[in-house]
């Protein structure tokens, strides 16, 4: 109750005058910042991924950059905003089946989300979180900007802190992913195999008590 009650009011305004996209989409961004509480967070963050697939740009250019900082630092403590944000972000980079000013809008958010690291690190680092439908989203948000920017992402893949141990389990021994799993996690390995080759080898094709040299490539 209490969400659909923000999510009115910030549709109304203020001054109970009818909102324009702009307006609402400017409101529940501003609503994004750390200094705001996270139940408040999170409302923007729902209120946003039923507004960004009618209103992709305006969506993009007032909240992606929050949006990814929510991904970086509320993901692990609240898997419900975390879950939200990904999605929210999935639709604002996907570029599949789309227009071209569609596909071009998701080019330039897969460019805004990969100027630096952190977020794909992050994305990274859920592969391995305790919530599977966590994981499962933040598989699709890789496999989307995969898809937009391949070289980038695998550059930072190869850089990631957590290093390859959460994407190589997923592949390994994920059974929990809903719907779609089996496909995604096949659809992720070949996607991320070519920077996964050096670790994927000792795994899998070297017997117990035998250790190949580190990063010998096949």
């Amino acid at each position: 109750m209490e969400f659909f009650q923000q999510t009115y009011t910030a549709l109304r305004g203020p001054t109970g005058v009818e909102q324009t996209p702009a307006d609402t989409i400017t409101r529940l961004s501003d609503r994004l910042s750390p200094s705001t509480l996270l139940a408040d967070r999170r409302a923007a963050v729902l209120s946003l991924k039923g507004l960004a697939r009618a209103h992709k740009q305006l969506v993009g250019v007032h909240a992606l950059q929050g949006l990814l900082v929510i991904i970086q630092n509320d993901a692990d403590v609240d898997p419900d905003i975390g879950r939200a944000a990904i999605e929210t972000v999935v639709v604002l980079c996907d570029t599949v089946d789309a227009s071209y000013t569609q596909r071009d809008l998701g080019l330039d958010h897969t460019d805004k989300l990969l100027e630096d690291e952190k977020t794909a690190h992050k994305l990274f680092a859920l592969l391995g979180d305790q919530d599977h439908l966590l994981r499962f989203n933040a598989c699709v948000l890789l496999i989307t900007v995969l898809q937009n920017r391949p070289q980038r992402v695998q550059e930072y893949f190869l850089k990631a802190p957590v290093g390859p141990s959460p994407a190589i389990a997923l592949l390994e021994g994920e059974k929990e992913i809903v719907g779609q799993g089996e496909h995604l996690v096949a659809l992720c390995y070949f996607l991320l195999m070519p920077t996964m080759r050096p670790f994927v080898r000792p795994i899998r094709f070297y017997p117990p008590g035998l250790t190949p040299l580190p990063f010998q490539r096949f």
